[in-house]
């Protein structure tokens, strides 16, 4: 396990380009078996705590919007690509040789991937988040520290929305 994990949620951690994580009382890098002793789990624990878990449930909360919108753009991609192919078939039986159903068929794959883009994107964020989440879960399992976290999600103004956290952490010490 990466020891700086520990150090990203201690109060004691000191970040520089130079020397990268370094503890604030001995002023070395992390050296410790499976747990630190001088850990301290403070404000910065946390903030962290909240904010991961916060993006992690914001994320779960575009799930539905992502599938209505894969839904509806694979709809309209095949609609036009089978309207563009029976236009030809259409024209062909009519004894006409046209390039327009081609271009109306090209038209509907490239409608694709506004169906699969934003589908992809949910995927790569929930999983980014969860793992973002799993790994301090990860690091509070060796410190026998459980938490259970409340979000209530008020209004979205400006494309900012409120959001209230009720922390309780249980094992802290």
């Amino acid at each position: 396990m990466n020891l700086a994990r520990h150090c990203e949620l201690c109060d004691n951690q000191i970040v520089s380009l130079k020397e990268g994580t370094t503890c604030k009382l001995t002023n070395k890098k992390p050296e410790f078996n499976k747990t630190c002793s001088k850990i301290e789990l403070r404000e910065k624990f946390e903030q962290t705590l909240k904010e991961v878990n916060i993006h992690y449930e914001q994320v779960k909360r575009t799930k539905i919007a992502s599938y209505v919108n894969f839904g509806i753009f694979l709809f309209i991609s095949l609609f036009v690509m089978f309207g563009g192919y029976y236009l030809g078939k259409y024209a062909l039986d009519s004894g006409v040789i046209s390039t327009v159903p081609i271009i109306i068929m090209g038209v509907g794959f490239l409608i694709l991937p506004m169906a699969f883009g934003p589908l992809n994107r949910y995927r790569q964020d929930v999983n980014a988040a969860k793992n973002k989440k799993d790994k301090i879960d990860e690091v509070l399992n060796l410190y026998n520290i459980d938490y259970t976290i409340d979000l209530k999600f008020g209004k979205e103004i400006h494309g900012t929305q409120e959001v209230y956290a009720d922390l309780k952490i249980k094992g802290l010490r």
